[in-house]
This record gives structure tokens, sequence and C-alpha cells, in this order.
């Protein structure tokens, strides 16, 4: 059994609790009573195998697993107080509230960045200004502002398309920014990256955090960006969790017992990178 002890640290204020969660896709059930906390203004990595369901947690909690056929969720998820779960819970402000960063982007390719970025205001707008695109001065200035908060002004009338797979995830990430989250959720964000982009790309994530005070939830397939650049890890196998504490805490032993004896999947080259990453911090 892994160390579940929490750590002593100075406690923040929790921004998500999830109680006795449980999660089915059909009659296949892949999570299993599972009961955490996300702490307010920090980044928190979610590190497992693939299929563990890590995904899975990040669709809870702006109840994106309601598009799909077939998905239930049992238990309770609080966040600021209110069980967002329950049917009473206004699904659109929550995902105002609850941003989301797709592995994919989710961007229009053939569309400007600041299109793209535009498109959070969709929602609110009505149906005839979203047919013919019409945005005011003040949506405009307020999506070019989120551009520049990531770094990618001078890319504002470029198309997606045409720019890099680390701008692109910085559109995509402007484009949550625009829509003033409160918490901002990452599937797999630098999955699909090069080392040097994906480490630029967790930098902006930091800054944002400290910044503009935005709980930040990650899922990530590389433990050493995990332990470098998040405050807290909660590890998962096989929907249940496994390890729940400071990144800076994590031992190689109980990472170990994570992947459950599989190779630890890492962004960096060589062995004993995490226990040097770990010595560096």
């Amino acid at each position: 059994m892994l160390d579940m002890t929490i750590h002593n640290e100075e406690r923040p204020k929790i921004k998500i609790a999830a109680k006795n969660l449980n999660f089915f896709y059909g009659d296949h059930q892949s999570l299993f009573d599972n009961n955490l906390e996300i702490p307010e203004n920090r980044i928190t990595a979610v590190i497992g195998p693939s299929g563990c369901g890590k995904s899975t947690h990040l669709r809870i909690y702006n109840r994106i697993f309601e598009l799909y056929r077939e998905q239930r969720v049992e238990g309770e998820v609080i966040i600021d107080g209110q069980n967002i779960l329950d049917r009473n819970v206004d699904v659109l402000e929550l995902r105002r509230k609850v941003g989301m960063i797709f592995q994919s982007f989710n961007l229009v390719s053939r569309s400007t960045a600041i299109k793209n970025v535009l498109t959070a205001d969709v929602p609110d707008m009505p149906f005839f200004k979203v047919l013919f695109g019409i945005f005011s001065k003040a949506q405009k200035m307020r999506a070019l502002e989120s551009l520049d908060k990531v770094g990618i002004l001078d890319k504002a009338y470029t198309r997606c398309d045409q720019l890099s797979g680390g701008q692109q995830q910085r559109v995509a990430l402007a484009r949550t920014l625009n829509q003033n989250p409160k918490i901002i959720l990452a599937d797999e964000p630098v999955a699909s990256l090069d080392p040097i982009t994906a480490k630029q790309v967790m930098q902006d994530f930091v800054r944002i955090n400290k910044e503009y005070k935005i709980s930040i939830l990650l899922n990530i397939h590389h433990v050493d960006l995990a332990l470098k650049y998040c405050d807290r890890v909660i590890g998962i196998r096989a929907g249940e969790i496994v390890f729940d504490g400071p990144a800076s805490t994590i031992t190689q032993e109980q990472i170990d017992e994570v992947y459950n004896g599989t190779k630890v999947p890492t962004m960096g080259e060589g062995e004993g990178e995490l226990h040097q990453l770990k010595t560096e911090g």
C-alpha cells in the first residue's frame, strides 16, 4: 500500500473536493470510490498509466462527460461549496467557471488566433451575432489581452494552421483565459509537443497560476514535468488513488507503485532524471 498521508504543509483553501467518486462507461466501472482535494491557487498534476482514469477525472469537473452517451457518475464533486453534480446546477455557468484545454487544442485551424479566442464568448451571444461573427470592440480588446497574456499577441491575425504546436496550445490557453475562469483543466496539454516547447508551455501555466490566481488541474503523461512544475501530485492506478501529496515529497518507490512496475514516462532522456529533479527542487 502507498502512503496516503497528507504531509505537513501550510494548507490552502480547497477548491475542488471529490467524495466517493465512481464513474461508469456503460457497464464498465473506471473510477472506484475516489476521494481527493484540489487546493486553491495551486497547480495539481494527475499522473498514472494510460487508461487509469486521468482524463475521466477532468471530464467530471465541468460535466463534459454528459456530452457522451452511456457515461454516468456517482458521488459528489464540491467546487466552492457547491455540489456541481446536482441537477439544479447551471452547466453553462459551470463551464465558464471551469475552463478546459484539450490535448488536440480544439481550434478552428483555418481561422485566426483572435477568432478562436473570441469563441469563448459564443455561449452568451445572440444566434445572429454568432452566425455572422459580429463581436463588439470590447470583446475584441479582451481577446487581444488574452493573447497578450500568453505572449502571442503578434500572432492574433495569423491562421492557426500556420502556427507551431506550442503557439496553438497558447491560443487554446488564451481562449480559456478569455472566459475568466476560476479553474483551468488541462488534458495532456504538452503530449504532442517537443521537449523545449513542452517546458515553455508548462512555464506558461506556472506564470498564469501565479499572476492570475487560477487553480490549475492537469493530467500529464510526463512525470518529470509534473514534479518540476506542479505543487501537488495525485497518482491514479486502475481507477484508484494511490498517492496524494506535495510533488516535493513523492518518492521513486511511490512513483513506481503508481505505474505498477511499468516504465515511468518522462520528457527528458537518461536514467536518474526523476531523482535529479527531486534533489534540485
